[in-house]
């Protein structure tokens, strides 16, 4: 094992010679994670409660006075206009209110993402639901009938879910997903460098020259990749949980259609027993994919191509961490848990929720192991072929 703790040192040298990539790959995750994640979500949230307070004009034509009393008490200002639509649609008003036939028609650019018209329809639609509950109220008033009618019951929606999900809001749901991501693109770093990058710098020869065997060079380079995309993820989860806990301290949160609101930050309960499973499987999955990332290295002909196999892979491993997201619409199986990419994901996220069985462990770190030992049985044999590592 010393020649391939040799090549992996060689590996680690060589990265940590160039500052710029350790800037890229260690450390502007820690600073960019939290403004990149987070930031947008709670410039939203203050964006939204500024536009909430603020006293928008509403173009109407054909309202009551009562309607015009209710707009002026939810913070609107009616603006008469002979057509609110078209007062609408030229960017004159946020919105506009028509009433005709008994019906109160409400005008807003809807088909442009989150505006200020669209806050502003909602104003007024709940000014005027408020409108017609009172209409109502006095209605039942005058047969006699209480206002209680209405209302015979109430519906709450509680959150049931286990003490640890509900602390990590989400930030549990969004670790397993950005972790697979870092890893991938910290690993690629070393991966392609020591494989297509040795070719086009000419040293690829003379490092086959020595007498290590074809395994542990291959188990080198793929070790050094692991390492690489361990730091990466660890990286990548510091800028993550900063984030979180900036979040959380602010108070942000995205308003669900139950009426509640997600948390945006969070903080991830783990044990020492989940702690270790976790990390057991970042280095599970890390060494697939540095074994996979090392063989498409040595296949491709230059840096450049090398790189070109990277964004697809990048893409296909992306693919079962988005299914993860419809965990809860299926059925799941023990088969799921041998699958690859997806066992990891379903796995972490059990762990950080606290619902992870060591029979699930098992099958996802045992089935995992293997996938990364094919797959770097398959880089020796990609080592082995002249044809294909000197090809250029």
């Amino acid at each position: 094992m010393k020649r391939v703790y040799r090549v992996f040192w060689k590996e680690m040298v060589q990265v940590f010679r160039d500052r710029k990539l350790v800037l890229s790959t260690l450390v502007l995750p820690v600073l960019l994670m939290p403004v990149f994640m987070f930031g947008p979500s709670l410039l939203l949230d203050r964006l939204l409660r500024e536009t909430e307070q603020k006293r928008q004009e509403v173009a109407v034509a054909g309202l009551p006075e009562e309607a015009l009393q209710a707009l002026a008490k939810a913070n609107l200002s009616p603006v008469p206009v002979p057509d609110p639509e078209a007062a609408v649609r030229e960017g004159n008003h946020p919105v506009g209110l028509r009433y005709q036939g008994g019906t109160y028609r409400v005008f807003a650019r809807l088909g442009s993402g989150l505006t200020e018209g669209q806050v502003a329809a909602g104003k007024v639609q709940t000014a005027l639901q408020a409108l017609k509950e009172a209409k109502v109220a006095e209605a039942l008033a005058r047969k006699g009938v209480p206002v209680e009618a209405l209302t015979p019951f109430q519906v709450e929606v509680v959150d049931a879910s286990p003490e640890r999900e509900k602390a990590g809001g989400l930030l549990g749901f969004l670790l397993p997903f950005f972790l697979v991501v870092f890893i991938l693109s910290g690993g690629q770093v070393v991966a392609v460098d020591a494989t297509a990058g040795e070719k086009e710098k000419g040293t690829l020869e003379a490092l086959l020259m020595t007498p290590v065997p074809l395994w542990q060079l291959a188990l080198g380079k793929t070790l050094a990749t692991v390492a690489m995309a361990l730091l990466s993820g660890v990286a990548g989860l510091l800028g993550l949980a900063l984030g979180g806990a900036l979040a959380t301290r602010l108070g942000g949160g995205l308003l669900l259609e139950t009426g509640q609101v997600m948390a945006l930050g969070g903080r991830v309960v783990l044990d020492g027993g989940s702690f270790l499973a976790l990390f057991l499987s970042a280095f599970l999955l890390a060494l697939f994919m540095g074994a996979v990332m090392v063989s498409l290295g040595l296949y491709a002909r230059s840096f450049k191509e090398a790189q070109s196999y990277m964004a697809p892979l990048q893409l296909l491993a992306l693919l079962p961490l988005l299914l993860l997201q419809f965990r809860d619409f299926l059925e799941l199986e023990t088969w799921h848990h041998l699958l690859p990419l997806f066992n990891v994901a379903l796995l972490m996220d059990a762990l950080l929720k606290g619902s992870a069985t060591p029979w699930q462990a098992g099958l996802t770190w045992g089935s995992t192991l293997v996938y990364g030992a094919l797959a770097l049985l398959f880089a020796v044999r990609v080592f082995a072929r002249e044809e294909v590592v000197f090809r250029n």
